[in-house]
């Protein structure tokens, strides 16, 4: 019984260290794959992963959460089901982004989100009112702490909706910037 302890443990330190590292990996030239699925089984296996990142400075960058994580190392591809992203600022300001499914490759930290992705902004971020964008896929680049699309969102802020096809967020500008068909409307 002890041994298959020691053995679980093992298991899950070194599932850390490969998910860890996968995350630290900034200078890497970035190949945005698209989501597919394995017929390979995962070299390692996570239910209800909690990630944190802090830049140097020691404060926090974004944090990962995930109900399961897979990673293929063979493939140089992490799938996450259920994932939760939340990027910070160095002001505190933060974007929350959700997904049915993540994925990253090449042991990179920018990850593709896909399934129902719902992006917010909380209002003590955006003034008044919180945002609110829907879209069917988002890649996130928290080290640049900047998400993109070129699926077609709806927005909300306030009594404003929109819509676009595309979309560039930048957590550090603080710019939304709507790629192309973009309607909106007021409501007063």
């Amino acid at each position: 019984m002890r041994s298959r302890q020691v053995w679980i443990g093992c298991l899950i330190i070194a599932g850390a260290v490969l998910a860890l590292w996968f995350l630290s990996q900034r200078d890497s030239p970035i190949d945005v794959v698209q989501p597919g699925t394995s017929s390979n089984a995962p070299s390692v296996h996570f239910t209800g992963i909690k990630m944190l990142i802090n830049s140097p400075d020691g404060k926090p960058r974004y944090r990962l959460l995930a109900s399961g994580y897979r990673l293929y190392d063979e493939e140089q591809r992490s799938e996450f089901d259920l994932p939760e992203i939340t990027l910070y600022d160095s002001e505190g300001s933060r974007i929350y982004a959700r997904a049915l499914r993540g994925e990253a490759h090449n042991y990179t930290s920018v990850i593709v989100l896909t399934g129902d992705v719902r992006i917010n902004r909380s209002k003590l971020d955006t003034g008044p009112h919180p945002l609110n964008i829907t879209t069917d896929t988002l890649i996130v680049f928290p080290e640049e702490q900047r998400a993109s699309t070129d699926s077609a969102i709806k927005a909300t802020l306030g009594s404003q909706n929109f819509s676009s096809h595309g979309m560039s967020l930048d957590l550090n500008s603080k710019v939304l910037l709507l790629h192309s068909n973009v309607e909106s409307i007021y409501e007063p």
